[in-house]
């Protein structure tokens, strides 16, 4: 009777993942965690990728917006769902790298998230309002006071990046925070609320092609849009390396069967044509990684950021 017993229970290990995929998706819908509100570039990229993984896995694919903390509100209404594979959210990275490594508690722990996907890279760029006296990041620098920009949280990526990249360069800033997507903080600079934004270059550009907004340099090595200097070509090459990762993960504890019929599903939409056609006309970095590739990248960037640490807590302190 132990043999038997023994030898269900070895079957009943072996099989258990491959019977949690042959049941996945039924008639259940997949909710898509949106960590902003409508009109950003998180929000925008999960709408495209919604309809294209509804019509490769057979079920509805729902987009949810739970903005707040700086995108950390998104995070914890996944790391509390069940891991089933029909709660998944995409994540700001490196934003969440950074709080990982100034040990802020964002209310789930990032290395518990089972990643899925990297989708995209997005470079920055620092940008005004049309009608803004300020041609130059110089000029930008040389006002008789801190520089006012807009972002979300404290503990977002852009602001991360706005704090040590002014650093480097040498100039004292001001976040203004809480607005609750990137499509307001733009807003926000086109009201004159702040001096400019340090934002991702695809979400940008409606309100440069609109010009509402107007570049003063991309955060890069090579060229990015004619005419508008690099931070390399400014004399700050170390700023280049700096962007915005949108990586998809879901709750702790996924089957590796249900992670890696969703990482394969993500692999063919950002290789399909129509996807890297969308991509190419909004200027979205693409960067597919699979769901190990994904992992290697998440620890990559930890280390990475973690050298950054005593700086970023001294802003927050």
């Amino acid at each position: 009777m132990t043999a038997l017993l023994k030898a269900g229970l070895i079957a009943l290990a072996t099989t258990a993942p491959g019977a949690a995929l042959a049941e996945w998706p039924v008639d259940k819908p997949i909710t898509f965690v949106i960590p902003y509100g409508p009109g950003g570039g998180f929000d925008t990229i999960v709408r495209v990728l919604a309809p294209e993984l509804e019509a490769r896995l057979g079920t509805t694919v729902t987009p949810e917006n739970i903005p707040g903390a700086s995108g950390t509100r998104g995070g914890q209404a996944v790391a509390r769902a069940e891991p089933d594979g029909y709660t998944i959210g995409i994540y700001n990275i490196p934003g969440l790298t950074v709080s990982q490594a100034t040990e802020t508690d964002i209310g789930f722990e990032l290395g518990d998230v089972t990643w899925i996907a990297n989708i995209a890279s997005d470079r920055y760029a620092l940008a005004v309002a049309k009608d803004s006296p300020i041609t130059t990041v110089a000029e930008l620098c040389a006002l008789d006071r801190p520089i006012r920009l807009s972002d979300t949280g404290v503990d977002s990526t852009s602001s991360i990046t706005a704090v040590i990249s002014f650093s480097i360069i040498g100039c004292e800033i001001q976040n203004i925070t809480g607005y609750s997507g990137s499509n307001e903080t733009m807003i926000a600079v086109m009201r004159g609320e702040v001096d400019a934004t340090l934002k991702p270059l695809n979400s940008m550009q409606g309100y440069l092609e609109s010009g509402d907004l107007r570049l003063l340099a991309t955060l890069s090595e090579e060229p990015l849009v004619e005419g508008i200097p690099t931070t390399t070509e400014l004399g700050y090459p170390e700023i280049s390396s700096f962007g915005l990762n949108r990586v998809v993960g879901g709750p702790p504890g996924m089957p590796e069967d249900l992670v890696k019929k969703l990482s394969d599903t993500f692999m063919e939409i950002t290789a399909s044509p129509k996807f890297v056609e969308w991509a190419a006309s909004t200027d979205t970095g693409l960067l597919p990684l699979d769901a190990p590739a994904t992992e290697a990248l998440m620890l990559e960037l930890a280390k990475f950021y973690e050298k950054y640490a005593p700086l970023l807590l001294q802003t927050k302190g």
